[in-house]
């Protein structure tokens, strides 16, 4: 049992020495169609970490967040990675600021304004984009939030997101504002390499030649 588990922790250690792990891109740029024009709301606070605690929970400060005044099917963010990667997904923070007094606090709150239906799309070159993601964001509750987990794949440097709709259909907030609170993305995890395969199996076979070896000793002792 105890050679068993020693080859099973050496090919472990082979297997990982071969691959490698998923990073985390911040974009060097965020660009929106429109923000809302009150000195708070920018589009760079989707990427500069504001509200964002080493938790990583996001706070509940409407200041720390980005938010549009166009309507939402005029709504759409670009985000510049700075060079083109192999994406896998991306963790977007909802916008979640809570405040129900000023219109009606038994019908509007303005954590509807959190986006609902979205998509995702990639570029390499800022023009020519492909849909990689089309669904729903979950609403948010005021409370400091955790990111959403979108999970896709394809090389970019541009990703963009077309924000269709948020939780405030038929309220005053409907036509003009939705927002987000923070936006990463996240590499594929790397396939290992052939030379990282020949590895891997010559470590399995050495291992194996091992065992046999003292299983030999201990045949003939």
């Amino acid at each position: 049992m105890k050679n068993i588990t020693l080859a099973l922790a050496a090919l472990a250690s082979v297997a990982a020495a071969g691959s490698a792990q998923a990073a985390v891109i911040t974009p060097v740029s965020a660009t929106a169609t429109s923000t809302f024009n009150n000195g708070w709301y920018n589009a760079n606070n989707l990427i500069n970490g504001s509200g964002l605690a080493a938790s990583g929970l996001h706070d509940n400060f409407f200041g720390n967040m980005w938010m549009t005044d166009l309507g939402v099917a005029k709504a759409q963010l670009v985000f510049d990675l700075g060079a083109v990667y192999q994406l896998g997904g991306a963790d977007i923070w909802q916008f979640n600021y809570a405040d129900p007094y000023p219109v009606n606090p038994f019908t509007i709150n303005t954590v509807d304004r959190g986006v609902k239906a979205f998509a995702i799309l990639t570029s390499t070159n800022g023009v020519d984009y492909t849909q990689v993601y089309d669904g729903t964001m979950a609403r948010a509750n005021g409370d400091p939030a955790s990111a959403q987990t979108f999970s896709f794949s394809g090389s970019a440097q541009y990703v963009k997101f077309d924000l269709f709709s948020n939780y405030a259909e038929g309220t005053i907030y409907d036509p003009y504002a939705t927002g987000l609170s923070e936006v990463r993305f996240n590499t594929a995890a790397a396939v290992p390499e052939p030379a990282s395969w020949a590895m891997m199996i010559g470590g399995l076979g050495l291992v194996g030649a091992t065992l046999r070896r003292r299983q030999s000793k201990i045949s003939f002792a």
